[in-house]
């Protein structure tokens, strides 16, 4: 899968311009597998990473060594945990805070976070995938308001005094209907897409947003940068 930024917005550079070499302590909430966390943000001083699925966590440590030398590796901590609920860390623990696509208790953030420091997430807008769901009349967020205006008001009311949100876009290209399946069976994109049952309309999808570059998908998201 390839992905183009029309916007000019990345979340994953947005997030190593926050981190200060060898000095800064982070956390991501909701890692995933750290395919790119592992990478790019091996150059702070300690990296949680933080996942409810164990499964994830190991895919986790897979990414970390073999994105990492030996030196880098022992930045990164693996934790089995649920970002949405009360966190398991001391206060001010944190100088950084991040989540991608994955639901966080922002007034355990605020808690978390050192006076100072900072939160930054993408999450997905209300119109994301849009023309696919039109497709299957169905899947996350379809059919409801933007997210955004409450999000905003969540984090208010936890305390942060500095609030900035963004709406930006990105493409992305599956080079086989095989890995856009791989996609939607992971995610809550169509809420329980179902390989066979969900086929022909699939292959409409497809027949429509088929390209040179893969099977395109537009992405509609949000970023939130937060200060405590």
């Amino acid at each position: 899968m390839t992905t183009e930024h029309p916007s000019g917005y990345n979340y994953y550079k947005t997030v190593v311009g926050e981190i200060e070499f060898d000095e800064t302590k982070m956390l991501d909430i909701g890692c995933g597998s750290a395919e790119k966390s592992s990478k790019f943000f091996s150059g702070a001083k300690k990296i949680v990473l933080l996942d409810i699925e164990p499964n994830m966590l190991e895919k986790a440590k897979v990414n970390v060594e073999k994105n990492n030398d030996e030196k880098r590796r022992k930045r990164f901590k693996l934790m089995l945990g649920d970002g949405s609920n009360k966190l398991p860390f001391e206060d001010e623990s944190f100088d950084l805070v991040v989540s991608r696509h994955c639901g966080a208790n922002m007034a355990e953030v605020f808690r978390i976070l050192k006076k100072g420091g900072k939160f930054v997430s993408e999450d997905y807008a209300a119109n994301d995938c849009w023309e696919l769901k039109d497709y299957f009349c169905r899947g996350q967020n379809y059919g409801t308001k933007p997210l955004q205006n409450q999000i905003v008001v969540n984090c208010l009311d936890a305390g942060f005094s500095k609030v900035h949100c963004l709406q930006f876009e990105e493409i992305e290209y599956y080079e086989t209907e095989d890995d856009l399946k791989y996609l939607l069976g992971m995610t809550p994109i169509l809420g329980g897409f179902d390989d066979k049952k969900d086929e022909l309309i699939l292959q409409k999808y497809i027949e429509k947003f088929i390209t040179k570059k893969g099977i395109r998908l537009n992405r509609h998201l949000f970023s939130l940068w937060l200060e405590k």
